[in-house]
C-alpha cells in the first residue's frame, strides 16, 4: 500500500506541530521518521493512522483519500512504545483482540482465530507462550506480542511509535535485526518513529529527517548521512566539527589557511565547513590543512581519538583508524597538521545548529525552500 501525503498541517492551539508536509511512501517500504523531541514525527505518524485530525491537507492510501476515514476504516496496525497490552489477558487473547472485537459478520470463527494466533506466535518467535500474561514476559517479548497483535488484523500499513525506546541497548539491537527480517517476510508498508540515528540508519530503506514540524530531508540512509542538505541534518546525524572558512575564486579555504583544500562552483562568500571526527587524516606540512596541537589522545580498540587545539583556540575532535596512525607517534603538546577528506560546506548565515524553540509563523524555516537554506557542497575521498 503506497501512501501519499500532501500539504498536511496540524495545530495544537497556537502551536504549529506540522507545517505543510509533503511525502510519498512506496508500497512495501520500511520508512523511518527521525528527529528530536518536538519535531513532529509522532504527530505525523498519528495523522497517518487517523488518530489526529488535520487542520489542512490530504492523506491518500493508494488511490483512496483516507483523510476523513476513521482508524478502523484505514485498517492500520499501530504499535505503541509502551506496548499497551491488556494485563488481564493472555498472550493469545491479546493477539486475537483485534479479531474478536470485529462485528459478528466480519469476525472469523474461533478455529480461524486460533490458527491466526498460532501463525503469528511462530512468526514473532513466541510459540509456547500463548497462555502467559504480560507480567510474565520480558520487555522484548512484550514488544513482539504488541507487533503480533498489530499484524493479526492483516493491516494495510504497519505504524510503530518508538517501538524499542523502552528497552535496553542489547535487546534493542536484537529486535532491530528481527524487525528487519519480519518486514522482509511480511512485505507490509511500515513506518516507524525514532530519535535514535543508529536505529534509523540500520533499519530503514529511507529516512525522513524532521525538525520543528517540517521535513528537512528525505533519502536513503546513504544519502542523508553522506550528503546532508542542511546544517541541521548534518548535526543531527552525528556531532560534526564546524570550521569557519570561505570560498574565493573557486577555492575552499579554511580560516587562517593560505591554500585551498578543494574546489567549488559556488559563489564567493563566508562558509562553515562541516566534517565528522572520522573524516580527518593527518597530513604532511606541505599539504593544505589545519595546523593543530595535540591536547589529548586515546586509543579505543581499532580507533585513535584525538582532541586538537587549532588556531584561535577552538578544539577539534578527530578519530583515526588505528592501522593508519600509530598512537605512539604523538603525545600531548605535539604539533600536527590535519585535513578533512569528506565534508559539507554551508553558507555562514545558515545556523550551525538550527533546532530550538518553536518559530513564529512568519519566520523562515530551514527545509522550506526559503532563501537562507542553501545548497550544500559535499566532497568525498579527496586527499
Amino acid at each position: 500500500m503506497n501512501i501519499t501525503i500532501r500539504d498536511v498541517h496540524k495545530h495544537y492551539g497556537s502551536f504549529h506541530a506540522l507545517r505543510g508536509i509533503d511525502l510519498d511512501i512506496a508500497s512495501g517500504e520500511l520508512l523511518a521518521l527521525l528527529g528530536p523531541s518536538g519535531s513532529g514525527k509522532t504527530t505525523l505518524l498519528r495523522a497517518i493512522a487517523g488518530l489526529e485530525p488535520l487542520a489542512q491537507g490530504r492523506i491518500l492510501f493508494g488511490e483512496t483519500d483516507a483523510t476523513a476515514l476513521s482508524v478502523q476504516q484505514r485498517k492500520v496496525g499501530f504499535v505503541f512504545q509502551q506496548y499497551a497490552l491488556f494485563k488481564h489477558m493472555t498472550v493469545a487473547d491479546n493477539i486475537a483482540f483485534g479479531l474478536n472485537v470485529r462485528p459478528r459478520k466480519l469476525r472469523p470463527n474461533n478455529a480461524a482465530i486460533k490458527q491466526r494466533v498460532d501463525e503469528l506466535l511462530d512468526l514473532v518467535q513466541l510459540s509456547g507462550l500463548d497462555q502467559r500474561y504480560p507480567a510474565q514476559l520480558s520487555g522484548g517479548q512484550k514488544q513482539r506480542v504488541a507487533l503480533a497483535r498489530a499484524l493479526a488484523i492483516e493491516p494495510r500499513v504497519l505504524l510503530l511509535d518508538e517501538p524499542f525506546g523502552a528497552l535496553d541497548a542489547k535487546v534493542r539491537k536484537d529486535l532491530r535485526r528481527w524487525l528487519r527480517k519480519l518486514h522482509r517476510e511480511t512485505g507490509y508498508t511500515t513506518i516507524f518513529v525514532t530519535h535514535d540515528q543508529e536505529e534509523a540508519l540500520e533499519l530503514a530503506d529511507r529516512v525522513v529527517v524532521m525538525n520543528r514540524g517540517q521535513i528537512e530531508q528525505v533519502g536513503t540512509t546513504d544519502e542523508v548521512y553522506d550528503f546532508p542538505k542542511t546544517p541541521f541534518v548534518f548535526d543531527f546525524l552525528g556531532t560534526p566539527n564546524i570550521l569557519p572558512g570561505s570560498i574565493r575564486d573557486g577555492g575552499i579555504y579554511l580560516e587562517g589557511g593560505s591554500q585551498a583544500i578543494d574546489r567549488s562552483e559556488r559563489p564567493d562568500g563566508l562558509v562553515h565547513l562541516y566534517a565528522r571526527p572520522g573524516d580527518f587524516r593527518v597530513v604532511e606540512a606541505d599539504v593544505p590543512g589545519l595546523d593543530a596541537q595535540v591536547v589529548e589522545l586515546q586509543r579505543t580498540g581499532q580507533r585513535v581519538r584525538m582532541s586538537l587545539r587549532i588556531a584561535g583556540g577552538e578544539l577539534l575532535e578527530i578519530e583515526l583508524p588505528h592501522p593508519d596512525s600509530d598512537n605512539k607517534r604523538w603525545t600531548a603538546a605535539d604539533s600536527i597538521r590535519v585535513r578533512p577528506i569528506n565534508f559539507s560546506v554551508f553558507a555562514r548565515s545558515a545556523a550551525p545548529r538550527d533546532a530550538g524553540p518553536e518559530p513564529l509563523a512568519d519566520e523562515n524555516i530551514p527545509g522550506s525552500g526559503t532563501s537562507h537554506t542553501v545548497a550544500e557542497h559535499r566532497v568525498r575521498g579527496r586527499n
